[in-house]
């Protein structure tokens, strides 16, 4: 597990999959290999198979929202709406405070165009983010989301 973590940090990927893999197969219920696989099958462009590790991950350690996390922004990015918004419900669960997910989720919230549900995870994700820009970027999605509701 180790030595594919290290492959993965020097992005050997080749090296790393095949390391992780083998733990995958010995340890099948060791859930920190699936997010490591994830991790190289993102890098990769296999998202595909990251989401599955992502997600197998995230069933053998369902506290792990950043399972969930990567999951979701994957899937966003495909455009599987629905199921991005899953993940980041399931990862708000656990981390309701967490304005990353809160910002992704509204995200989800305004592909749905639920512009009430996404103002409300927009206001709630305004009190964690510390990065002037951020802060500036999501005031103005908010003032955009008012005026249409």
């Amino acid at each position: 597990y180790y030595i594919g973590i290290a492959y993965s940090r020097l992005q050997k990927d080749a090296e790393a999959l095949a390391a992780l893999s083998r733990v995958a197969e010995l340890v099948p219920n060791f859930p920190p290999v699936y997010f490591e696989l994830g991790v190289v099958a993102q890098r990769t462009g296999e998202k595909d198979k990251a989401i599955q590790h992502y997600l197998r991950n995230a069933e053998l350690d369902p506290a792990n929202a950043d399972s969930l996390y990567n999951a979701g922004l994957i899937l966003f990015g495909l455009g599987r709406i629905d199921e991005a918004r899953g993940a980041f419900d399931k990862a708000l669960a656990l981390r309701a405070d967490d304005p990353d997910l809160l910002e992704m989720a509204a995200r989800c919230a305004i592909n749905a165009g639920d512009f009430a549900q996404a103002i409300a995870y927009l206001e709630k994700a305004l009190v964690g983010v510390k990065d002037p820009e951020k802060i500036q970027f999501l005031q103005d999605l908010l003032t955009t989301l008012r005026e249409k509701k």
